[in-house]
């Protein structure tokens, strides 16, 4: 009875330290890598420079990107990047300015939510075009030890109400 007592002291032991031995995560230290992508994503955009953008977003091919215009919505980095690099050969300048920006992480630090508010300001063929207070949400996974956009949406919202309620 005393070996059998012990061994379950044993085995009850043993599962306290296999569920405590998780490292703890600094959430402060992944918030400034998903905000330094975030950073790179605008940068990108500024810079025409489709190699950085591309490496924003996640490697899977289950990943959802809607843009502004009816026909963006891509469910892969590829095709996204294929339209981008269009579009990007058409504009002589992007500038963008961020403001709003809300950022959340779970706490085991491997999903991160974000909200910002970004003013487009686009010089296409002469012409300039701004776009402000254009709404971009998404989700950001780490996976392998990188963070990358796996879901982004953006919208531009109308003057007053849609529907009257």
């Amino acid at each position: 009875m005393k070996l059998l007592y012990c061994l379950f002291l044993s085995i009850l032991f043993f599962s306290f330290i296999s569920c405590s031995n998780q490292t703890e995560v600094n959430l402060e230290e992944e918030r400034e890598q998903v905000m330094t992508l975030l950073d790179n994503f605008v940068k990108a955009h500024e810079e025409k420079d489709l190699d950085m953008l591309l490496s924003c977003f996640s490697d899977k091919p289950d990943i959802t990107i809607i843009g502004t215009d009816r026909d963006e919505l891509w469910v892969d980095k590829v095709s996204m990047g294929e339209a981008q690099k269009r579009a990007y050969g058409t504009f002589d300048v992007v500038k963008l300015s961020v403001r709003d920006k809300i950022l959340k992480l779970c706490s085991d630090g491997e999903i991160a939510w974000f909200y910002m508010k970004v003013n487009w300001s686009v010089e296409s063929e002469g012409e300039s075009s701004t776009f402000d207070g254009i709404r971009t949400t998404g989700v950001l996974e780490k996976l392998d030890g990188r963070w990358a956009i796996v879901q982004i949406h953006t919208s531009m919202p109308i003057e007053g109400q849609a529907v009257r309620y």
